[in-house]
């Protein structure tokens, strides 16, 4: 089964591919805003919200993958 490039590239940036891919970028972005959070807290509030960051945005990469996977798995 061959695929040209041009298809390939339409079908990846579908709109709700990107959604998708929204999400799963800001849940890195999350994670490591998180992280750094966690890492230079000087109090044990910031250590909190740190942490809360770091499971939000993996909670979200987590949900937008199986999503993506789902998605591709359904269509083809």
């Amino acid at each position: 089964m061959s695929l040209s490039a041009r298809d390939a590239l339409e079908y990846a940036t579908r709109d709700a591919y990107l959604k998708l891919y929204a999400v799963l970028a800001g849940g890195f972005v999350l994670m490591f805003a998180g992280q750094f959070v966690f890492a230079t807290a000087v109090g044990s509030l910031l250590a909190l919200l740190g942490l809360l960051g770091i499971f939000t945005g993996l909670l979200g990469v987590l949900a937008a993958t199986v999503a993506v996977l789902h998605k591709i798995l359904a269509e083809s």
